[in-house]
């Protein structure tokens, strides 16, 4: 009888610790899952938190939507990792060219719906015309031969924009 009794006590001692591991078990795998997402979580929403936009992927960007005909650019959106201008340059054959307007100096990080930048010619309906972010050399003033444009992949970080008498974009709005 007394070896019933053992046996009963033996088998209900292993079968309870062996619950016990389950369940602590489970537990770290929840807690590990909880944390994983709070992790992951988190680093979503600070992977830029001056960037209300979401259309910013890089430490230097610039969104410019179609342009109406007439003698100034509106920029929607620029980000710089330092200081710099936007240039705007027409179109030779397919390649940025002649600089035809540069906005103020721009201080490090996301600017929204810049001021005009004013062009030395009228763009006309058809056209193409690129928007063209350029470093500043640290002194203030854009100088074309010092102020280097700034390089994602050894090209140069751009907007290639058309102009077009139907644009419906209000200025300064960001339409995808």
């Amino acid at each position: 009888m007394s070896e019933g009794i053992d046996f009963y006590f033996r088998t209900r001692y292993s079968k309870n610790k062996i619950m016990s591991t389950k369940k602590v078990f489970i537990l770290w795998i929840i807690i590990a899952f909880g944390i994983a997402f709070l992790l992951q979580r988190n680093t979503n929403e600070n992977a830029q938190p001056d960037d209300s936009s979401g259309l910013i992927v890089a430490s230097n960007a610039i969104y410019a939507a179609e342009q109406a005909p007439g003698r100034s650019v509106l920029v929607s959106l620029v980000r710089f990792e330092k200081p710099g201008f936007v240039v705007i340059h027409d179109d030779v054959a397919g390649s940025p060219g002649k600089i035809l307007g540069v906005s103020g100096l721009l201080k490090k990080g996301e600017t929204k719906n810049l001021s005009p930048i004013t062009l030395s010619k009228i763009i006309i309906n058809g056209e193409t015309i690129y928007a063209m972010l350029h470093f500043d050399d640290s002194d203030g003033v854009f100088n074309a031969a010092k102020d280097k444009p700034v390089l994602f992949n050894f090209e140069p970080t751009m907007m290639i924009i058309t102009v077009s008498s139907d644009t419906t974009v209000e200025p300064g709005a960001i339409s995808l």
